[in-house]
């Protein structure tokens, strides 16, 4: 499999793998909102690189291409970065600080 600058996977196998997930649904998994382009691997490619073309561990999520227009044009990949889970910002809050 190559390599892009940022170093993502390429090549046919990605480009099948990317296309089915996006067929099946354009909803982000981290706003909710519609019209995703890109993927995101939900458990980094650094801790399991095995899981890469894996489409159990692919979601649809708003890129550096197709930012989400409801989130004031954000690209919700990009701000999760390769944390797991839900940035910051989108973790259930509490009533009040402990």
């Amino acid at each position: 499999m190559g390599r892009t600058r940022k170093g993502g996977p390429t090549g046919r196998p990605w480009r099948r793998v990317r296309a089915a997930v996006l067929a099946a649904s354009d909803v982000c998994y981290l706003c909710g909102h519609p019209g995703s382009g890109a993927v995101d691997h939900v458990i980094s490619r650094k801790e399991r690189p095995d899981l890469a073309l894996d489409p159990a561990n692919l979601r649809p999520v708003h890129g550096s291409l197709s930012r989400c227009p409801w989130c004031k044009g954000q690209a919700c990949n990009e701000r999760k970065g390769d944390r797991p889970g839900l940035p910051p910002s989108k973790q259930p809050r509490q009533s009040r600080r402990w």
